[in-house]
């Protein structure tokens, strides 16, 4: 049977509409019991945030992106009322950096200890997950589908949501920014910023690029591009402050990527404020208690409590 060509474009809007309205679906949901070991980890190296997280509940999901089964995590404070949201953007590849169950508790529930539900993602292909990740192209909605799932909770608050990510995570949240403009502030952490210059310094990522970036070999100035944040700081949403915070001493992400992007966005008049901690690694552990300090401070100011965007613009006396 032939269609004529105005059903035909019906039927394909709908379904495409069909599957953007999925995302984000909680098809599964179970508690994660924190086990034993990883509290005897926690106590170790936080007694006061083994306290902490003793108030917060975690739960496995399984969720709906571009009709795929993703793999991922909400910790939310316990308790009734609506609290803010965080989005948690992972760092690594594949396995590599994906969320463990030390992760959880020492990352995720942190945050949420501060009063946030919090939802990660594993990314798609990852943890058991379908499809394949593709380094922030179309897996961006893997992280944008998040907000619908959290409005699945009562007492997440999703007019109120904050976003952050570490390394290639921070990638993830600035094309989250460029899609987007419902988050109220965002946070990045050594955050992979320009492509370009990363294969200079590490050129074993071009391995990388190859197999998850589709059409890498084809198009490679054009997949690079669009995903080096230095391109495109202007199409960045300016309704989202963002807190960038690097090591001058780290080697995976190095601090000229940061920088250069800093910069950009300060000639867009992008609300920002940068932080260069001096010998600090890529994950800038020397100085973690801050990073945590700064993180808090941010997301309250702007998440939390709404307050004011700052002035952009060249004033005072």
């Amino acid at each position: 049977m032939r269609y004529p060509i105005t059903i035909f474009l019906f039927l394909m809007l709908s379904s495409v509409f069909s599957t953007q309205a999925q995302n984000g679906k909680i098809i599964k949901k179970e508690q994660l019991v924190i086990s034993d070991s990883t509290m005897v980890i926690i106590q170790k190296a936080d007694p006061d945030l083994m306290k902490a997280i003793k108030n917060v509940e975690f739960f496995n999901i399984t969720y709906l992106s571009d009709s795929l089964k993703v793999k991922g995590f909400i910790v939310k404070p316990v308790g009734e009322g609506r609290f803010p949201c965080i989005i948690s953007n992972r760092g690594g590849t594949a396995e590599f950096g994906s969320w463990n169950e030390v992760g959880i508790a020492f990352w995720l529930g942190r945050l949420a200890s501060w009063g946030y539900v919090v939802a990660a993602s594993q990314y798609r292909g990852n943890d058991g997950g379908e499809g394949k990740e593709d380094w922030g192209g179309k897996d961006v909605n893997d992280v944008l589908g998040l907000v619908h799932t959290l409005n699945e909770f009562d007492t997440a608050d999703t007019t109120r949501i904050g976003m952050e990510g570490a390394s290639r995570g921070g990638l993830m949240t600035y094309r989250a920014l460029q899609e987007s403009c419902q988050f109220k502030a965002a946070v990045s952490i050594a955050g992979f910023a320009d492509a370009f210059e990363h294969l200079k310094d590490r050129p074993e990522f071009e391995e990388v690029f190859e197999e998850y970036i589709p059409y890498y070999k084809e198009n490679k100035e054009k997949e690079l591009k669009a995903r080096s944040a230095v391109f495109w700081a202007d199409e960045m949403c300016k309704t989202t402050p963002l807190l960038i915070l690097q090591g001058s001493s780290d080697w995976r992400t190095p601090a000229s990527q940061s920088l250069k992007l800093v910069s950009k966005l300060y000639e867009e008049k992008h609300p920002v404020r940068y932080l260069l901690f001096e010998g600090a690694d890529h994950g800038i552990r020397k100085y973690r208690k801050e990073v945590f300090r700064q993180m808090k401070r941010f997301f309250d100011d702007y998440v939390r409590d709404l307050n004011e965007l700052p002035n952009m613009e060249l004033h005072g006396r």
